[in-house]
């Protein structure tokens, strides 16, 4: 189905990139443009930035919902902070967009169609706002679709169920007792209780048959002079796991190793609440028809079935939360250097495929209630 409007929509996305929670400019254009498809608009869902919009049968059947994130990131360039579309989620809102769009003109026969745009995917926080937010409580089924690097797969090709990661990130401060560099005896230094820590944080094993990794993200002294012995350090620990129960199990070893290291040097630890990113649990009916539909829009060959990669999506707070079934579609789109690179470039051909893939699953996720 040709259309330009997609590559419209991401232009004019692309131009307007805002950071998480404060997507004022691109919440208030894409909730005009699903008011002028016929959407029924609700916006700063979550008290935030959130929108959402519902085209309504009247009739009982699928309530199907596509999301799309709308946040840039942050970077620093000639020394000034600026916000920079560099991982696609102005493609992804417009694939959503475009669709939706599309999907309203034919019409919807039974059920409900619902479209999420999302704020704060990167900083994370967002998904959640939505799905607590009490407007998608009866939604049964969510698509989510993000553009591929350059290094996953090319141009033509789609994955029915891109696999993320679980993430956690525990945070720790090491407190010791400052003294003189001259007498350190009479302190207890936080940077030998953080060394420590780093080598135990190393030696900290999850099972072999689970993809994951575990490194020491960051060690920052704080606050003393070049001649004092350090009484604080933050430390943070990367953690990634395709497993859920896993990098759970992981938090607690990570967090344990951390405590003995600072013990064997008298220093005590606090660590702040870890937040989780989960690992996906997919619906196989979902996956199914995402296969069928990338296959009508890219071959045969189009679809790969499964693809998993290291990366983490807070996607997957709405089946956590909601209890509804999902799917996440990764579109080959050749995007170069890489994702969260701030010059990052990928092939607009993808935009196309996205969208009809989309409106696809869509159509066939309906199809296949009403049988």
């Amino acid at each position: 189905m040709a259309d330009n409007y997609v590559h419209e929509l991401f232009e004019q996305l692309h131009a307007m990139p805002e950071l998480g929670f404060e997507e004022l400019r691109t919440s208030a254009f894409l909730a005009g443009e699903l008011e002028k498809a016929g959407f029924k608009v609700t916006r700063n869902v979550g008290g935030k930035t959130g929108v959402i919009g519902v085209l309504d049968s009247g009739k009982p059947g699928l309530r199907i919902a596509m999301r799309g994130d709308m946040d840039a990131l942050p970077y620093i360039v000639d020394g000034k902070g600026v916000a920079i579309h560099a991982c696609g989620h102005d493609a992804h809102s417009s694939m959503v967009m475009a669709a939706a769009k599309q999907l309203a003109e034919k019409g919807i026969e039974r059920g409900a169609l619902v479209v999420i745009f999302q704020p704060a995917e990167e900083t994370s926080g967002g998904a959640e706002s939505i799905a607590k937010s009490g407007l998608i409580d009866d939604v049964d089924e969510i698509v989510g679709i993000h553009i591929r690097p350059v290094a996953d797969f090319k141009v033509g090709f789609a994955t029915s169920a891109l696999y993320h990661s679980a993430m956690a990130q525990p945070k720790a401060k090491i407190c010791g007792v400052t003294a003189h560099g001259a007498m350190p005896h009479l302190g207890v230094n936080a940077v030998d209780a953080a060394a420590l820590a780093v080598n135990a944080v190393n030696a900290v094993k999850g099972k072999p048959t689970v993809i994951h990794s575990v490194k020491t993200t960051k060690v920052v002294s704080v606050g003393n002079a070049d001649n004092t012995i350090p009484n604080e350090v933050r430390m943070v620990v990367d953690i990634r796991c395709h497993e859920n129960d896993e990098i759970e199990r992981l938090v607690a070893k990570v967090e344990k190793a951390i405590s003995a290291a600072a013990d064997a040097v008298g220093a005590t630890v606090e660590f702040e609440p870890v937040a989780f990113s989960y690992a996906p649990t997919y619906d196989d009916g979902m996956k199914e028809t995402a296969c069928e539909a990338i296959r009508e829009v890219l071959g045969e060959k189009g679809c790969i079935p499964d693809h998993h990669i290291t990366g983490s999506e807070d996607f997957h707070d709405y089946p956590r939360i909601l209890g509804c079934k999902t799917i996440y579609v990764g579109v080959g789109a050749e995007a170069t250097p890489g994702l969260h690179h701030p010059d990052m470039t990928f092939d607009h051909k993808a935009l196309d495929y996205g969208r009809d893939i989309l409106r696809k699953i869509v159509e066939k996720r309906f199809e296949k209630a009403q049988s």
